[in-house]
């Protein structure tokens, strides 16, 4: 493509393809950030991943870019269907918010290959800034960084959990039990929660503090983003 062939291809951008373009993708970017919120209101109490809930804003965009490439065609339709299916996610990735960009990349792909270059160039500034915004409004209103999953395994003897949610209430803003089971027919338990920390300084305050409660046997604190992200994938 010469620079007069793409200077054509610029010019819907310019005209009212532009628009319309503009007016969808922002339109699903206010939904996306709707839908997000939505979530987060759905389940009280929880510690949600932040990187869930900015994907959901991703998601919406990128779907909505797609959808206009593709238009009333159903030979791109059913293009799309086989570019999907060639997909294989043989190394697993670590978060929903790794998987929105795959799809971004086979959405500029499909855009580039059925020749929509103003919906995938539009598309793709729009959500390129929607990922700034992204990160400097911190939609969540919480640090990624001090998001974790918490596991304690204690002895079943009455009190212990009293103590250990003594030491949690000084550490932690937030938490939510995900998983509590018992451990040899029932002399130990084991308590899983997401914690949000009061702060990412506090880590090794809370292991010492929680390791020296009386009946608490063992402490695992899983700093990694996929674990934080684990229940909700």
């Amino acid at each position: 493509m010469n620079e007069t062939d793409f200077g054509r291809a610029l010019e819907p951008v310019m005209a009212g393809d532009g628009g319309q373009v503009l007016a969808a993708m922002l339109l699903s970017l206010v939904l996306g950030v709707a839908v997000a919120l939505l979530y987060r209101v759905s389940v009280p109490g929880r510690v949600l991943s932040p990187t869930i809930q900015n994907s959901l804003v991703l998601l919406a965009m990128v779907s909505a870019m797609v959808m206009m490439a593709i238009g009333n065609s159903v030979a791109r339709a059913f293009a799309l269907v086989g570019a999907l299916s060639i997909v294989r996610f043989r190394t697993r990735l670590r978060t929903a918010w790794d998987i929105s960009f795959v799809f971004l990349s086979l959405a500029v792909g499909i855009g580039c290959g059925v020749s929509s270059y103003h919906i995938t160039i539009v598309g793709t500034v729009l959500i390129a800034l929607a990922v700034l915004a992204l990160n400097v409004l911190r939609l969540t209103g919480m640090r990624a960084d001090c998001i974790h999953m918490l596991r304690c395994d204690v002895a079943s003897y009455e009190g212990i959990e009293a103590a250990m949610n003594a030491v949690l209430d000084r550490f932690v803003a937030r938490r939510w039990l995900m998983e509590a089971r018992s451990l040899r027919f029932g002399e130990s338990l084991s308590l899983r929660y997401r914690v949000l920390l009061r702060g990412p300084d506090r880590l090794g305050a809370l292991l010492r503090e929680l390791a020296g409660v009386e009946g608490i046997e063992r402490v695992v604190l899983d700093t990694t983003e996929e674990a934080a992200d684990a229940e909700d994938a």
